[in-house]
């Protein structure tokens, strides 16, 4: 998630990079373009003023030409025709720069044309009139009539004139409107292009300056994150490798020559050199570990032991996986774990797991034992016993009798001792099979299994008829439930018969008593509460000891083994069980059993 996110950023960045470069450019061609534009308006103004100007030259080298002429036919002195040919010459040259500065312009170059045809033939007018002396001489009337045509002909010429400055005039005051309003705009545009420049100059100086401080964030928790990481390889004695499969080379951390009991870099970081401090025997694990890694794809692991540089041998283990990147080149990564101590533990272990299987035989035979070879004596003295007929106790003394009658009771109370011992022996070794189980039926089998001494006190069993059903090992939770409602029995009081009421309810694992796990655990709770003689509630964990009895044997018999039975058979069932006693009025008993 991580990645994509830092690669959306990217894209991003990108983005506006590329936009804002975009908008740079776009800036700058409308920049350039509305300076060029402004640039033709300037000149095309120029342009007009230029035409503007040659018109009225034009106008007046065609004025002075008329003027010399006139001056010539009067006086008939020849210095009059210097300034008519001076303006012959600058009407030609007029009108070829004329003709260049309205090339673009049609309308004009209409205009110059017409003007061009005018003034020809006003000038061939006059050219005729000079050159015809007779004329000039002899008919005055027709000469004047001659020059009255000239005048009317240069007329139209000057009129001709008058209405290309006019047009021109026209053109150069919507050419100075149109360069105003270019030169208006034009310091707008590259106002807008300065400062779109900074602000994206000053947004790319802070960003590269976040950057860079960023990065330098950046290297300083790199820097952190290889101390943390090279402490925490040294505390939990590992080291990691990179194998890059195409180059062929090795890195190892450094922590894996403190673990050799090198000097950091002693050794060029090589498979080859790493294998000299495998022990000779384990060699060959190491190499075919390197080739099963690349053969399979999931994570390989082999054990293997090492000679220190000092000569001690350690257990590594050993994890290498194979990765490719993407560009499809494939590299390994793996760790070392020096595990000799863990390999210390795990062979107590072993040896501790094979005392245990030989102390669980011995308990076997034990039982094997107790359930056989030690009760069949009892059974024997208690045949003997029997034998005894009463007319054959008369014959002996009074205090014979009374031996024989306590060996018959405490071959009995050995009987249900060893008989007890077993049963705590089957619950704490038996086969956890566990079976959907109503609780309802296991209660009635219980006071089927006790009735005799339920009708014996008279005892009063209430129960809700909405005990669970639970997974449980059948068998087992009868016998907590016979075990318990004996119990209750079993410790009344004297002259009140014996009421136990047993009720069912679900609850969390915060509403147990020194419950330890998962404060949101379901148990069911079954309650079996009695209106016995109680027991002080110093002794609420006590009870539930092997072997532990509040009362002599004298008062009450018993071995003490069958509230540890109910013990272990609720642990078995990964419950809890708890005791309340209130001395001369009754004790509460729990039960707290998963619900699921």
């Amino acid at each position: 998630m991580r990645f994509l996110k830092h690669n959306l950023i990217t894209i991003v960045l990108v983005t506006v990079l590329v936009l804002s470069i975009f908008m740079l450019l776009f800036a700058a061609s409308v920049s350039f373009r509305q300076i060029r534009t402004l640039k033709a308006s300037q000149e095309s103004v120029v342009r007009s003023y230029k035409i503007y100007l040659e018109l009225e030259q034009l106008n007046g080298y065609a004025t002075d030409a008329e003027t010399g002429q006139r001056g010539f036919l009067l006086t008939r002195d020849s210095i009059f025709l210097h300034p008519y040919y001076e303006a012959l010459e600058k009407i030609k040259w007029s009108f070829s720069r004329i003709d260049m500065l309205t090339a673009d312009n049609y309308e004009q170059n209409r205009s110059l044309d017409t003007l061009v045809y005018l003034l020809n033939q006003r000038l061939k007018f006059l050219d005729h009139v000079m050159s015809n002396e007779e004329i000039r001489i002899e008919a005055p009337d027709t000469l004047g009539k001659m020059l009255l045509r000239g005048r009317e002909m240069m007329s139209m010429a000057l009129s001709q004139i008058d209405k290309m400055v006019f047009n021109e005039l026209q053109d150069l005051k919507q050419r100075e409107s149109e360069h105003a309003n270019d030169a208006r705009f034009s310091p707008f545009t590259i106002l807008f292009v300065v400062l779109f420049s900074i602000v994206v100059f000053v947004l790319s100086f802070y960003k590269i300056n976040k950057d860079l401080k960023g990065m330098a964030k950046t290297n300083n928790q790199l820097l952190i994150n290889n101390k943390i990481f090279e402490h925490s390889e040294q505390m939990a004695d590992i080291s990691h490798w990179y194998w890059d499969i195409r180059q062929n080379k090795m890195i190892y951390s450094l922590n894996l020559y403190r673990l050799l009991g090198c000097k950091p870099f002693e050794f060029e970081p090589t498979f080859e050199n790493f294998l000299q401090y495998i022990h000779p025997s384990d060699r060959h694990i190491a190499i075919e570990s390197k080739k099963k890694i690349l053969r399979e794809m999931t994570p390989t692991m082999s054990y293997f032991r090492v000679l220190r540089k000092d000569g001690e041998v350690r257990f590594f283990k050993s994890i290498g996986k194979l990765i490719t990147d993407n560009y499809g080149s494939s590299y390994s990564i793996g760790l070392h774990a020096d595990i000799t101590d863990q390999h210390k533990k795990d062979k107590l272990i072993g040896e501790k797991l094979s005392d245990l299987e030989r102390s669980n035989k011995q308990l076997s035979a034990f039982s094997h034992i107790a359930s056989h070879d030690l009760q069949e004596p009892l059974r024997k003295v208690q045949t003997f016993i029997s034998r005894i007929k009463e007319d054959d106790l008369k014959l002996v003394p009074e205090n014979v009798r009374d031996y024989l009658s306590g060996i018959r009771k405490e071959t009995v109370r050995m009987q249900k001792f060893i008989t007890d011992l077993l049963l705590y022996s089957r619950a704490s070794k038996a086969d956890k099979t566990f079976e959907i189980t109503d609780l309802n039926e296991i209660l009635d089998n219980s006071k089927k299994e006790l009735s005799h001494r339920i009708e014996e006190k008279d005892a009063i069993i209430n129960s809700t008829p909405d005990l669970p059903v639970l997974n449980v090992i059948p068998f087992q939770i009868q016998q907590l439930f016979s075990n318990l409602i004996s119990n209750s029995i079993k410790y009344s009081r004297n002259g009140v018969s014996p009421m136990i009421d047993i009720t069912s309810s679900k609850v969390t694992g915060k509403e147990i008593p020194g419950f330890a796990g998962e404060p949101e655990s379901n148990f069911y709770q079954i309650t079996f509460a009695d209106n016995g003689i109680g027991f002080e509630q110093q002794y609420a964990d006590k009870i539930f000891t092997l072997f532990y009895r509040l009362h002599s044997n004298k008062d009450y018999t018993g071995t003490g083994i069958g509230l540890a039975i109910c013990k272990i058979i609720v642990e078995n069932h990964k419950g809890y069980i708890t005791a309340l006693g209130i001395p001369g009025k009754g004790s509460v008993f729990t039960v707290f059993l998963p619900s699921k």
